[in-house]
């Protein structure tokens, strides 16, 4: 096992700061994000093909919307430094 470099404790265990950790938790919701978004799109496409022509309308505006919500979230988010 390869030691994890980093300031230590008096235990010896590895400190994160604060800094870190807020960085490694925008970049995760931003990895969270766009795996939502690639899920949407793939049942926009999906659901293309299975609905019916009533249901497809509302469903997708639906879908859309929820996307829409999602990439605003995503552009929120801070530019990863």
């Amino acid at each position: 096992m390869h030691p994890i470099p980093g300031p230590k404790n008096s235990q010896g265990d590895v400190m994160l700061n604060e800094q870190h950790a807020s960085i490694s938790s925008v970049q995760y919701l931003r990895h969270d994000l766009m795996i939502e978004l690639g899920r949407l799109e793939m049942v926009m496409e999906d659901y293309d093909q299975y609905a019916t022509d009533n249901d497809r309308q509302i469903t997708i505006e639906n879908l859309q919307n929820k996307y829409t919500h999602v990439s605003a979230a995503l552009n929120k988010l801070p530019l990863d430094r």
